[in-house]
């Protein structure tokens, strides 16, 4: 039996290695998505900023130029200090909802335009829209965010897609637990460490602090918003694709900013009023 010769086997695989000619990306473009996933509007633009990332690379790769990771952050806002405080069984029938101070007047026909152009998914019509139940949101918005540092932005939206679409199409609450259990999923997690997560305290408060320093530096009646690259780029409910691509465009060479850095996760020590026998995954902390 010959001697295995490791220099050789190294030299070679370095050699292999050399010869992938693939292009990587160079830089991070990052985009912060201010509002919350459980309003329609915030669904619509969703749409139109996944419209610009792809237009935005397209241009890139036809003028050769660097390739450029750009990732979504979805950033807690417009949270309802009367939803946050009510029980995870509380539920309100969306005419008792827009009924509210504050709520948007021109929703209706912002959503029968999205139909028109395609921007909502199937399943979701003006019917079902109308129909749907509100909750108390903070597990969906605490899910989002773990979801993100277990697994990164792409999951993250990826379960809030879940989310939208079980709230959306179904009607369901964003505190049902069939609703957050699809999400988790979705987003590449076990639905079980997602319940062990949430029978925590844990995020809780860093989603909420988050989610009020949106609503202080951007007036609740301009959300959603986008920022980019630190800088708030677009606001308001009615931007579109063509907005947002002039903002990626104004962006040539990032310097991978975050004007709300995603909340961290403690796993020095057992929050407060935490079950002894919640187990959190090692190792994640961002």
């Amino acid at each position: 039996m010959s001697e295995f010769d490791y220099d050789a086997f190294t030299q070679q695989l370095k050699v292999k290695l050399a010869e992938d000619k693939t292009p990587k990306p160079s830089r991070t473009l990052h985009l912060e998505f201010c509002g919350d996933p459980f309003d329609p509007l915030t669904a619509v633009n969703i749409r139109h900023i996944r419209a610009a990332v792809r237009a935005y690379a397209a241009e890139r790769a036809a003028s050769n130029e660097p390739l450029l990771k750009v990732e979504t952050h979805r950033v807690s806002s417009f949270l309802i200090p009367g939803y946050c405080s009510m029980p995870d069984d509380w539920t309100e029938t969306h005419a008792s909802y827009i009924a509210r101070p504050g709520a948007r007047d021109d929703e209706s026909d912002v959503l029968e335009r999205a139909h028109k152009v395609g921007l909502l998914r199937e399943g979701w019509t003006k019917d079902a829209l109308a129909k749907r139940t509100h909750g108390n949101a903070t597990k969906a918005h605490r899910l989002i965010a773990f979801v993100g540092a277990l697994r990164g932005a792409a999951a993250a939206e990826k379960c809030v897609d879940a989310l939208q679409t079980a709230h959306f199409a179904d009607g369901k609450a964003p505190s049902d637990p069939a609703l957050l259990d699809a999400a988790a999923v979705a987003g590449g997690t076990s639905k079980f460490v997602v319940r062990r997560f949430l029978q925590t305290r844990e995020l809780e408060k860093e989603v909420a602090q988050m989610a009020d320093a949106v609503d202080r530096s951007i007036a609740r009646d301009r959300l959603p918003a986008l920022i980019v690259d630190g800088e708030l780029a677009v606001e308001g409910p009615h931007f579109d694709r063509d907005a947002v691509l002039a903002a990626l465009r104004a962006c040539p060479e990032p310097t991978g900013a975050r004007a709300f850095p995603p909340p961290r996760r403690d796993t020095s020590k057992r929050r407060e009023h935490e079950p002894l026998d919640v187990s959190v995954p090692p190792g994640v902390t961002n």
